[in-house]
Formats: C-alpha cells, structure tokens, sequence
C-alpha cells in the first residue's frame, strides 16, 4: 500500500524536474502495485462473510456499533463483487462490456465511500465509549492510585489508537471521492500524499497492536 501511494508523489517529483523518462518508470511500477492490490482482493468476498457471521454471532458493545457493523458489511458486500467485475472486466478476462466495467469500477468506490463516511460515525460512538471509561475510572469510589493509573494508561493507548483510526479515515475520505465522482481534479499527487500518511498511520497502528 505504502509503495502504491507513495510512487504517486515520486512520479510527480520527477515530473516537476523535467524528468519524463524517470517519471514514466515509476508511474508504471504505480499502476502495477495497485492492480496487484486489487487483483489479491478477488478473494475478498470470502473473509468478508466470516466476519459478517462473527459480528452477528458476537455482537458490538451498543446497539448503535452494531447496525453500523450491519450497514458497513453491506457496503462492503456490494463493493467486492463490483470492483472484480472492473478488473476482469478491465483486463479481458471476462467479456463485459466496457460501459458496464466503468459503471461498476465508480459504483465501487461509491460503496466504498459509503463504507468510510459511516467509520466517521462508528468513530464518534467509539470515542463516546472511551470518554465514558474514563469518566467511570476517576468517579469510582473505591480504587488506589496504582491501579487508577493502569487502567488511565490502558484507556490512553485506546485514545492514541482511535486517533491514529481517525487520520486514516481522514486521508481515506478524499481518494473515495476523487474515485467515485467523473472528471474529478483531485490531483495525483495529492492522491499519493493522502495514501501515504494513510499507509504509515497504518503501519504505525499495527507495529503498536504487535509489539
């Protein structure tokens, strides 16, 4: 993902110095990365039923969380099955005409934006939640200060994660309109900018899940 994104703005750095060949090199090895990073989601379909079958089976901490879950599986459900007709589509693969293979690489993104507008709200509800722990943990009445302190710390390190989550969304949020809107101007660099700082808020998150 990091390699995708970021070989958008070297692109434009060569560009800006005049350095066509270059430029062009890169931009190849771009668009390459990113139809392998589509073409290994072909399989997408059968990961995202295991989990709709998990949410049902343990359901999110409120009511709220859990429809969110119902609604973002849906999008999710739809925008799979298009985006492989795109790329089958796209390379030959299946003989779908070309106006079907470009309404259904928009309709993609469309469902994926739905998908991150709704993280927006699953976002606000969980922070709601994390102010709510922390409010319980200073208006306990009976609790010493050593283990204030670690359920403190374990509620910080919830809030640094949740923000890392919103800087993703954040970034997410323009490339899925960029993609679902004709003729958008949204510049390719910019494109490679917001894809980065998604890329490495990313990794960030899961080398701290991990350590």
């Amino acid at each position: 993902m990091l390699t995708q994104y970021f070989t958008k703005v070297v692109v434009w750095l060569f560009a800006k110095r005049g350095q066509k060949s270059a430029s062009e090199r890169v931009r190849t090895l771009s668009n390459l990365v990113s139809d392998y990073r589509i073409m290994i989601r072909l399989t997408g379909l059968v990961p995202m039923a295991q989990y709709v079958r998990y949410a049902e089976q343990f359901p999110a901490q409120t009511r709220l969380l859990q429809w969110l879950d119902r609604i973002m599986n849906l999008t999710l459900v739809c925008y799979y099955p298009l985006e492989h007709i795109y790329w089958l589509g796209a390379h030959q693969i299946l003989p779908f005409s070309e106006n079907l293979v470009d309404i259904a690489g928009y309709w993609s993104c469309r469902f994926w934006a739905v998908w991150v507008a709704m993280q927006f709200v699953r976002l606000g509800e969980e922070y709601r939640l994390i102010q709510g722990k922390r409010r319980e943990i200073y208006t306990r009445d009976k609790i010493d200060a050593a283990q204030m302190q670690v359920e403190l710390d374990a509620v910080g390190a919830e809030t640094k994660s949740w923000k890392t989550q919103l800087l993703i969304n954040a970034c997410y949020f323009p490339l899925t309109l960029h993609w679902s809107i004709r003729g958008s101007t949204f510049p390719d660099v910019a494109v490679g900018v917001c894809g980065t700082v998604a890329a490495v808020a990313q990794a960030c998150n899961v080398w701290k899940a991990t350590a």
